[in-house]
């Protein structure tokens, strides 16, 4: 076993310790330190309080004790839980640590013995203090269930008298997080309720404070009336505010089909004479919003209320109601009176004359918004919720062309992951397109981004971007993606060589193809080709070929590309001087994205055996297989392109192109699987996105024809 372990460690962002403390004697914290909790904890501090015991039997190899009587433990050093619901035993609250959130640790003698005191602005500043004190002084990482961590057992604690550890109010006051496409991750969450708990107490150990969720009640067969979606009471049980979709207005959902609509109407009793969807009569709609609206209140859910009107999916309004008028400036009016109507409902059920909400401005919405027809109501407490440019993630025309009034409340919604054409198997926008997105939205007035949302995706493969959001969040004006990415790659990896690591994560995002120059100055990457643009290329190519057809341009006209439905920019292929049409650009492309994968990868393979074995495992899985499956799919997309720039009557070397291609995308699948083992087997087997099988089957039959 180790010796005492001092925390000394690098500081979280935007923390800051007591000047000249180190020079004092240090305090001793021996295995099975005992915890004192002063007041009533509840039910999220609780989770938090577990945790702690859980660490600190893991790092220090003892249980701790957890008491309430300060006398049964006079006289010895311990760890006090200011509860934030309860008095403070007589141990004065630090002021400094009153603002929401807030929290930190700090060494307090008493007569009855050095006490470590965790505490923090509300329940959340007390659930952060706790997992800060794991991470900052037990060496428990954020992503600890993600990395394969493994504890380092120490014999005792020590640290220097007068210590404290001080951690401001963020910057950005929510700060939410949506977890998108889980083809991946709802097979990983639902084989165990520590799959569960370990997701959300991620989310909580990066200090995110918000969950988004698609629908705030339960609308089962078996559940009864006003019962709350299980998720969204899970995200509260653990201290969440919850907020939903920008398809779900206050927390309701229609459904593609309207499955969500007729459940409702069914169990109000009505199956037989389900209302038709209307604009015209649109009484019905507001009973179901106001349904879901009691419902939240009813569970004591804290809300960031969503303000929307959108149709059966995410499309739309005037593609699910038939009566919907034919004109943009009417739609446009028709969203502003249903998005005013919703702000009253949350006003008369809640009893609150200013409740905290946003209108989340994507698709349509932006570009009526960027056309100057839409306008949100003007309410001093709605949050307007700009979102990054479809499928190429950066500032929209509504908000490059928007002057914020000053007392504006301003959000952004940032795709890590995004549904048709993102990146879906591994990352791809990277820490430094996050923060220069997060930047233009910050200028748009003088007030503090009030609002923040991240498309997480199915978590694993992002990661790395997820904590630089988190970390951005908290500490906005003194975050700087390199020393981010420095200080994770020495937190996960090793610390000597944390700057080579960081640098390679440099190189691995700059590796992707930039299939269209850059049209903002200044915007780094604007454009990339994400893993699910390389799917669909390869299918639209290989139905070309399928038909004998052969254009320049065989990428125009995917069925997403639709103007009227605000999807376009599927591909976003521009061809340069030099190339033949969209075909040479993916054979330019891909050689050159292809090259630098492996070049990252191979720096990787001489990295991995300077790093400590019980860290490999996470290298692996977030940097080494991640290049080396994105060489593989430029592999694959260049040999299917190869194959469709020959004459239709060279069989012999399309077949050949075509299984190199398959011969790429089968070694793909491989290195994927390579990641699955340990909590995570069998994370790939539900790919449903992506669709790997499903592609190689096409290419199976290509080389058959």
């Amino acid at each position: 076993m180790n010796f005492l372990f001092r925390c000394l460690l690098v500081l979280a962002p935007g923390a800051f310790t007591l000047g000249g403390a180190f020079a004092r004697a240090d305090v001793e914290f021996a295995p099975g330190v005992p915890v004192l909790v002063v007041g009533a904890p509840g039910v999220a501090e609780q989770t938090a309080l577990d945790h702690l015991a859980r660490d600190l039997k893991k790092v220090l190899g003892r249980a701790s004790p957890v008491v309430t009587d300060a006398k049964k433990i006079a006289g010895k050093p311990a760890i006090v839980i200011l509860a934030s619901s309860g008095p403070s035993g007589g141990i004065g609250r630090d002021p400094r640590l009153s603002a929401p959130e807030a929290h930190g640790m700090r060494l307090v003698q008493t007569g009855d013995g050095p006490r470590l005191m965790l505490e923090g602005g509300g329940t959340r500043g007390l659930i952060y203090a706790i997992y800060a004190f794991t991470e900052e002084c037990l060496g428990v990482p954020p992503l600890w269930h993600w990395s394969n961590w493994q504890p380092q057992p120490k014999a005792g604690l020590s640290l220097p008298d007068g210590f404290e550890r001080l951690h401001p109010a963020p910057y950005v006051r929510w700060r939410a997080w949506f977890n998108n496409d889980q083809d991946f991750l709802s097979p990983w969450k639902n084989a165990g309720r520590e799959n569960r708990e370990a997701m959300f107490e991620t989310i909580l150990r990066l200090k995110y404070n918000t969950y988004e969720v698609e629908t705030m009640v339960n609308l089962g067969e078996s559940a009864p009336r006003h019962a709350p979606n299980p998720e969204a009471l899970a995200a509260h049980n653990h201290g969440l505010a919850i907020t939903s979709h920008h398809h779900s207005p206050l927390g309701s959902r229609l459904g593609r089909r309207l499955e969500y609509w007729n459940q409702f109407w069914t169990k109000m009793g009505r199956g037989g004479d389900i209302p038709k969807l209307s604009v015209r009569h649109p009484e019905p709609l507001y009973e179901y919003w106001r349904y879901h609206v009691e419902t939240a209140v009813r569970a004591g859910f804290e809300c960031v209320w969503t303000i929307t009107f959108r149709g059966g999916g995410d499309i739309p309004f005037w593609q699910t109601f038939p009566d919907a008028p034919p004109d943009m400036p009417a739609r446009a009016r028709t969203i502003e009176q249903m998005l005013a109507r919703q702000a009253a409902i949350v006003k008369e059920v809640t009893g609150n004359p200013a409740p905290l909400m946003r209108t989340t401005l994507y698709n349509e919405n932006s570009d009526l918004f960027a056309a100057g027809l839409l306008r949100p109501p003007a309410e001093p407490t709605l949050i307007w919720n700009f979102v990054a440019a479809r499928r190429d993630h950066f500032p929209a025309a509504d908000v490059r062309g928007f002057k914020a009034p000053p007392n504006l409340l301003v959000g952004y919604y940032l795709n890590f992951q995004f549904t048709s054409s993102g990146s879906h198997l591994v990352a791809a926008e990277g820490p430094w397109k996050m923060a220069a997105n997060y930047r233009v939205l910050d200028s748009l007035n003088a007030r503090p981004l009030a609002f923040t949302v991240v498309n997480a995706g199915n978590i694993r493969e992002h990661v790395a971007e997820l904590s630089a959001n988190a970390a951005m969040m908290w500490s906005f004006t003194d975050f700087d993606a390199g020393a981010f990415l420095e200080n994770y790659c020495a937190q996960y990896f090793d610390t000597a060589l944390a700057p080579r690591i960081a640098r390679l994560y440099r190189d691995y995002y700059y590796s992707y193809w930039c299939q269209k120059k850059a049209d903002l100055p200044g915007f780094d990457r604007q454009y990339i080709f994400q893993d699910l643009r390389y799917a669909r290329a390869a299918e639209m190519l290989l139905k070309a070929l399928d038909g004998d057809t052969r254009t320049p341009n065989p990428l125009d006209g995917h069925p997403m590309d639709n103007p009227d439905t605000g999807s376009v920019g599927y591909f976003r292929v521009e061809p340069e001087s030099g190339d033949h049409g969209q075909v040479g650009a993916i054979l330019r492309g891909t050689a050159q994205s292809g090259a630098a994968f492996a070049a990252v990868a191979r720096e990787a393979e001489r990295l991995r055996t300077q790093i400590p074995e019980r860290n490999r495992w996470f290298f692996d899985q977030n940097l080494r297989v991640p290049a080396q499956v994105m060489e593989r799919l430029n592999t694959m997309l260049h040999e299917i392109a190869a194959a469709y720039a020959r004459p239709a009557a060279a069989r012999a070397e399309i077949r050949a192109h075509l299984a190199a291609a398959r011969a790429a995308l089968a070694d793909a699948r491989e290195l994927l699987r390579s990641t699955d083992t340990g909590v995570f087997g069998h994370w790939h087997d539900s790919d449903g996105k992506f669709k790997i099988n499903n592609l190689l089957q096409s290419l199976d039959a290509a080389i058959a024809d």
